[in-house]
């Protein structure tokens, strides 16, 4: 797989209260590697609480609530994975309401996990059901679905040629 950056991009990592804590970490790490900007938008504002083996985890601030984040502002956006939080955001219409926007837009959309339950309440061009459950990164359409603990870099890798592929045309 070529290799592609996000360097300069602006991602959305979209969470609420309960998103898994040890992905949030990781997904922050590889993007200050990549010198990305990671932007947290929540329900709330303030601050929003992962989750860590079932226990509340650390309070991180949060950059943008959902009822004023428009997906042109961003060039990806991530969902990480954690029940309680996505059991929220299927609940929240601002979420769902972006979610559409990335998608429709074909735009760059990494779901981590139970994150890949949202992509059919939202009509999604490809649903969690369309993936191969045999691969534990798949790509369809602009969507990369990640699962059970798959490798981050080779998921961002992949949000990344999405997102490169996506800026080549606007270009042409």
């Amino acid at each position: 797989m070529a290799q592609h950056s996000l360097s300069a991009k602006k991602m959305a990592i979209m969470v609420s209260a309960g998103f898994d804590e040890t992905q949030f970490i990781n997904i922050q790490k590889s993007m200050m590697v990549n010198n990305a900007w990671l932007k947290v938008v929540s329900n709330k504002s303030g601050l929003v609480n992962g989750t860590n083996n079932g226990s509340f985890g650390m309070a991180y601030p949060v950059d943008a609530v959902l009822s004023e984040t428009l997906a042109i502002d961003y060039d990806g956006l991530i969902i990480p994975g954690g029940a309680k939080h996505i059991a929220a955001l299927a609940e929240e219409p601002h979420a769902l309401r972006i979610l559409r926007a990335f998608l429709r837009e074909d735009m760059a959309v990494l779901v981590i996990d139970e994150a890949a339950d949202l992509l059919a309440m939202v009509d999604a061009p490809a649903k969690a059901s369309d993936f191969d459950d045999s691969k534990a990164i798949d790509t369809k359409a602009s969507v990369v679905r990640s699962k059970d603990g798959a490798s981050l870099p080779e998921a961002l890798a992949m949000m990344a040629a999405i997102v490169n592929a996506s800026e080549e045309e606007q270009a042409a």
